[in-house]
């Protein structure tokens, strides 16, 4: 049976820097169509979650995604943005690389690929779904929650291509 692990000193550091991180990123803004902007936040939530595994990333997209709610004026999804990003990066973390950064079995070969693609992939539906649920809550409109699916898709969709760039030589370079 495996010793349950605590959080250390460094765990907490190094989840803050990274929630700061996916804040920074979730600022940055592509326009993407007429009118449309797609944000790299979400890229950074998977990158982190295939690299850092569920503990960092669901840390990461709490704090972070948090945190950027308040600071731009978005305070009425603080909390929902706590929790469903919080789940979103846990979930494609735990998937594509088990709890903490430390080697699973996961990592030998080119198989690591599909757990990340099936950790991206739950996460996006995990968002799409709490936000659908956020959206009609706070606009009060089931019309106006299934009207931002594009965007949440599109977000999603950009987040993982970049992952599926970056992911692969990072998680060479990420050590305990």
């Amino acid at each position: 049976m495996m010793a349950r692990r605590r959080l250390t000193t460094k765990d907490i550091v190094y989840s803050g820097v990274l929630a700061a991180m996916c804040a920074i990123a979730t600022s940055l803004k592509i326009p993407f169509g007429v009118g449309a902007m797609v944000h790299l936040g979400t890229a950074f939530l998977f990158t982190v979650g295939i690299c850092f595994g569920g503990v960092y990333a669901g840390l990461a997209g709490a704090i972070g995604s948090a945190f950027y709610d308040l600071l731009m004026g978005f305070s009425p999804y603080t909390a929902w943005s706590f929790f469903i990003k919080g789940i979103a990066g846990f979930i494609v973390g735990f998937v594509a690389k088990g709890l903490w950064p430390a080697p699973v079995i996961r990592e030998t070969g080119k198989g690591w690929l599909w757990w990340a693609v099936l950790g991206c992939v739950l996460a996006a539906a995990w968002t799409l779904g709490g936000y659908i649920v956020a959206w009609w809550q706070i606009t009060g409109s089931l019309a106006t929650a299934f009207a931002n699916i594009p965007s949440s898709l599109m977000t999603s969709g950009v987040g993982f291509v970049i992952a599926m760039l970056l992911s692969p030589k990072l998680r060479k370079r990420v050590t305990n």
